[in-house]
Parts: C-alpha cells; structure tokens; sequence
C-alpha cells in the first residue's frame, strides 16, 4: 500500500473518529442542560424585574435568556414559574470558620482543625441561605485556605470563596492574639500575628501570599472583639499600610481594611485600600475621600445589631461614650450618609459574629437605615462581585455568566425579608437546594 492510500485512510478514520467525538459531545452538552422556567427574574444590573423567563444552563454558565414562551422547546422544565428568580447572593465580610458567636465553643482551646470542621457546617448553611460566593477576611490558621479549596474540588457543599488569611495587624492591635496574657507568657508567631514597621509587615503580606490567600486584610484601627483594643484608634501608619498594597498589588490582589475610625479609615484609604470593612465612625470627610478614590464600603448592620441590640454586650471599655442603642443609631446614620452620599457599598455582614446562615437578615437592616430595595440587592450582587473583581462572572443574570441562581415567593423589591426565605439555590448550575422534590 502506497504513503497515498495509508495517508488517506488515516484521514477518513480520523474524520469518522471526530465526528464521533462531536456527536458525544453534543450527547454530553444535551445531557448536561437544564431550563428553568422563572415567574420573574430580577436583572440588577438594568434595574429591572422581567416577567416569564426562561434561563437555559449549559454546564456551569448560563447559555440563552428567553421569553416564557419559549419552554414549549424544551422538556424536561426546571418550574419555578411561581417564583422571582435572582442572581447567588454574595457576602463580602464572612468568617467562614468563625465558630464565635457559640458560646458552648472556647475557641481558645480548639485544635486547628476544628475551625476547618466547622466551616463545612458553617459554609452549607451560607450556601442554603441564597449565597453562593463569600469573602473571607480572616481565617485561623489558614483554614479558610482549606475550605475554600475543600469547596472548590467539590469535596463538601459551599459558596464560592475568596480568602484573606489571618488578618495583619500591630502590636496590640486588634485580632493579636493574647492581648490579654503577662508579658512572661507567649504565643508562637503566626502569619497575621502582629507585624510592626514596613519590613515585617511586606514579610507578613508576602507570606500570606505564598500561602495562597486570594486578598489582603489588614487592621487599620482597633476592634471590638479584642481586648484592650480601641476600636476608634488608629494602629498601622499610612507607610506601613503601603507596604502590604505594595505586596499585594503586584501579585494582583486587592486589599481589605478593616477600620471604625475615621482617622484610621483615612489612613487607610491613603495607603491605597481597595474597600473599608466596618466604617463604624466614619466622617464627612473620610465619605468624601471614599466616593473620590473608589473606595468600596462594607457595613455589617447585622453582626453590630446582634452584639449591640439582641445580646446587648458590654463594650463600656471601647471609649465610645455611647451606649448600645446609640451606638447602633449612629452606625445607621453613618451607613445613610455614606449611601447618600453616593460612596460604593458592597454587601457584608461578618457572619461568625453571628450565627451562620443569618446573613439575609442584614436586608432589612440596610433598607432601615435608607437604602432602597434594589440598591440593597445591588450591593449584595453585580457591587460585590465588582469588589471581588468576578464581575465577569457572576453577580448579575446574564448570558455568558455562571449560573448562580437563587429564588423567593414573591417579590423581594416589594418586601425585602423575602430574601430570608430562600427555597432554591444553584451555584455553577448544581442544585443544591430546592422545592420541586
């Protein structure tokens, strides 16, 4: 047999063989789609709510957007025509492994890898609540690394994680460990243990980043959950605070700070921080500073009103010179300055402070304090994911993107709450919860 004829049939078995791959392929790709058929569908990035919708997943994306007409082409049908279909919610101040809000757990005494065991209970019940991507901004001992990656290989059910590591902080700052202990007694060092000056604290950041954290936090003031801190205080300098940006922008990470002052939230913003977590006592001038460099704000409403109103904590030694009430009404006019003022603000609730899967409730909170229904869902949808910088992705419901799908009876631009009572939740189109048995 002659090169001729051995090259021709090479080619035609090769033709035959691709063309057999291809019909697989399109057996695959039919096997592997799903259509819901959505009463409405709120498309946050328009601003609007479109009525009968069908939303054809292909894999992990959405492929087509339709008229409910359209269900005729297909079958099976995914029925949630009683339903308001939205996009996965998305939390951009959670603590995943955060066992704190348990007062039955001394988490002082808890090996290591409890928090990891933990976090798989803790990140079902925030993946069930309709969110279906997090921000993690400060994990113990790197467990949020291995929780996020345990998610990820789909070795346990979760919303998508984007992690910070342990927090940097000074010495003395807040969430340095063992405020409390005599100067005789001592913890091992630990990534996110206090850092001081710019040398150790690009060390720290570094090391963070090599052991494979996806975002910075840094402790721009004191906290409330730490002793002898002062959460109006500021702790690192402006120049230390470039140090980590520095660090972690060239390995194209953003960084989180987290800051209650105002002169630390200043600070921080001069530093070259990419959102401010908490806010608490902000100012017209740190507000002005935020919206001129794009500063994002995260406000948790919902773990500041279950400390300060539902368990009524005593924080008589944070120097505050209010007491609980007017604490929370001060954090509540200052979240209705910061959003009238037109400054970016990103859904987070540091969960872990409460208990986990709660996080929905911050809605209602956030629409007290004079923020619309829409611009609520935007924060927690196509703003966050702009935080996280996966807005390419997911965030909105939209044809390329991730099928990260949640639904609710009802219409939550008319009563918000409804969003505490998520029936149907897919992320990356697997359905992980659902009310059609």
């Amino acid at each position: 047999m002659g090169y001729y004829s051995i090259f021709s049939n090479l080619f035609f078995i090769l033709v035959f063989v691709t063309g057999m791959v291809s019909q697989q392929d399109k057996s695959l790709k039919t096997v592997d789609t799903q259509v819901i058929h959505a009463g409405a569908l709120i498309a946050v990035e328009k601003g609007q709510v479109i009525n009968d919708v069908v939303i054809v997943i292909e894999g992990k994306k959405i492929v087509k957007i339709e008229k409910g007409s359209a269900k005729t082409k297909y079958n099976p049908i995914i029925d949630l025509s009683e339903y308001t279909i939205l996009p996965g919610l998305i939390d951009c101040h959670s603590h995943l492994t955060s066992p704190y809000f348990d007062t039955s757990i001394d988490a002082y005494e808890m090996a290591i890898a409890s928090y990891g065991v933990l976090g798989t209970v803790y990140a079902k019940k925030t993946l069930e609540a309709g969110f279906t991507s997090v921000r993690d901004v400060g994990g113990v001992f790197y467990s949020d690394v291995a929780l996020r990656d345990a998610i990820h290989n789909d070795w346990i059910p979760g919303p998508r994680m984007y992690v910070s590591g342990k927090a940097l902080t000074m010495t003395g700052g807040h969430g340095a460990w063992g405020n409390w202990l005599a100067p005789h007694m001592k913890l091992e060092p630990n990534p996110g243990f206090p850092a001081d000056g710019e040398d150790e604290v690009r060390k720290q950041t570094r090391t963070l980043i090599k052991n494979g954290v996806d975002l910075i936090k840094i402790n721009a003031t004191g906290g409330f959950g730490t002793s002898k801190s002062i959460p109006g205080a500021a702790s690192f300098t402006i120049e230390e605070m470039k140090a980590a940006v520095q660090e972690a922008n060239k390995n194209g990470l953003k960084v989180a700070a987290h800051a209650h002052g105002a002169d630390g939230i200043k600070n921080a913003i001069k530093a070259g921080v990419n959102s401010i977590e908490h806010g608490t006592f902000l100012d017209d001038e740190s507000v002005q500073s935020m919206k001129n460099q794009k500063v994002y704000l995260v406000m948790d409403l919902l773990a500041a009103h279950y400390e300060l109103i539902e368990k009524n904590d005593d924080f008589s030694d944070k120097k505050t010179n209010l007491n609980n009430q007017e604490m929370f009404q001060k954090l509540s006019g200052n979240f209705n300055k910061a959003y009238t003022q037109g400054v970016k603000m990103a859904f987070g609730t540091d969960s872990g402070i409460y208990p986990h899967g709660r996080n929905a409730e911050q809605f209602n909170l956030m629409v007290k304090a004079g923020m619309t229904e829409m611009d609520a869902l935007r924060s927690a949808t196509i703003i966050a994911a702009e935080l996280i910088g996966i807005e390419d992705k997911t965030g909105s419901i939209e044809e390329g993107k991730w099928a990260d799908l949640i639904a609710v009876k009802g219409n939550p631009l008319e009563d918000i709450s409804l969003l505490e009572k998520v029936e149907f939740v897919m992320k990356e189109g697997k359905i992980y919860k659902s009310p059609i048995q």
